[in-house]
């Protein structure tokens, strides 16, 4: 995999238009919620592998400078239990130039299955060179109650096409196994916007290569 740098949140919304990661992808921008605004994010993705499938609902919103974040997630499989992940995430992140940010990113995620807790601590930095298109880097560590440490790192880009659609690629490695990502995001309006891509990861031990979808609808709503 090529060299990445990784990084994650933001603090303000940048002064100009940030054509942003996050929702289901794996890397993440450094933008934040503005003051007053929360954002519902919902997806699903399904594997052939194994039967996969996963649902996803979460939501984050401004306070006191920071992003907060709630999430659960439910995995069933046709070899393995249901697995079900439960998170709280604060995202800071600031301006160091007219459109270069960086972010920090904490996390604390718990499942019913072991290992049961893991903490994370992700840099993220995003760059939009024009307005119609956008870097996002991360760097970052996860800490897993019973397991090693593993480095987390990715890189994205994201470009404007149309006035309402965005083109995003990413290739990122949680630690484990690389994967790489393709996707589309519509606005349906400013408020309401849908997701939809196809990533696969490389196989990795006794774990087959897989290929998944995922589509996912993001509201931004006012508190």
């Amino acid at each position: 995999m090529p060299l990445f740098l990784l990084v994650l949140p933001a603090s303000l919304l940048l002064p100009f238009p940030c054509l942003a990661a996050g929702g289901h992808h794996a890397v993440d921008d450094a933008v934040i919620a503005v003051p007053g605004q929360c954002t519902l994010e919902l997806w699903a993705e399904r594997s052939g592998t194994d039967r996969r499938q996963l649902q996803h609902a979460g939501v984050g919103c401004h306070v006191m400078g920071l992003e907060a974040e709630i999430n659960g997630d439910r995995e069933t499989t046709r070899s393995a239990s249901t697995r079900h992940l439960h998170a709280l995430q604060l995202k800071w992140a600031t301006d160091l130039q007219p459109r270069l940010s960086i972010g920090l990113v904490g996390a604390l995620r718990w499942q019913d299955q072991t290992p049961r807790a893991q903490r994370s601590l992700l840099m993220p930095l995003s760059w939009t060179p024009r307005d119609d298109l956008a870097f996002h880097l991360n760097l970052g560590r996860a800490f897993a109650s019973g397991a090693p440490d593993r480095t987390q790192r990715g890189a994205a880009v994201a470009w404007q096409m149309t006035a309402g659609s965005q083109f995003l690629a990413e290739v990122f490695h949680d630690g484990t196994r690389p994967l790489k990502r393709l996707g589309l995001r519509h606005d349906i309006n400013e408020r309401l916007s849908l997701d939809l891509s196809i990533a696969r990861g490389d196989a990795v031990g006794s774990a087959p290569r897989e290929t998944w979808w995922t589509g996912g609808l993001n509201w931004t709503f006012s508190q």
